[in-house]
């Protein structure tokens, strides 16, 4: 199946492809949380983010991964990572408003207490092979 959504000024906009059930999930960090992130991804899925602007990266924590955000409305869309395999990402379904995950339930997940290694093993298990198009 292929969903698609946009940042709320319509500046990024995404397609997310997969043949697995949706799992969305939020994690306890300030930043998810404030937000009111709900992410999802999928090992063997495609994520094609495409800007009209350059996006803004926002890097905490380990500062393993950037968080990007659309210049313009400052909606936070996606979480980006090069991969051993290429590039990564996971997606914010509620900041590229997908519709069709609205209503899903979410599970609440804890990164609290992984080391650098486990959380970059993690998403390399686990998040989906991304193409990101944005300006120079």
């Amino acid at each position: 199946m292929i969903y698609s959504g946009a940042c709320h000024c319509g500046a990024v906009s995404a397609t997310y492809e997969t043949s697995a059930p949706i799992c969305l999930r939020a994690d306890g960090c300030s930043f998810c949380r404030t937000r009111g992130v709900k992410s999802a991804s999928d090992p063997d899925g495609k994520l094609t983010l495409t800007s009209t602007q350059k996006l803004t990266r926002y890097r905490f924590g380990h500062k393993s991964a950037d968080f990007l955000i659309c210049p313009t409305c400052g909606t936070y869309v996606a979480t980006y990572m090069e991969g051993p395999r290429g590039p990564i990402g996971v997606i914010n379904a509620v900041g590229l408003n997908i519709e069709e995950f609205r209503n899903l339930p979410v599970t609440l997940t804890s990164l609290d207490g992984e080391s650098p290694r486990e959380r970059i093993a993690r998403r390399v298990s686990r998040w989906t092979p991304m193409t990101l198009s944005e300006p120079n």
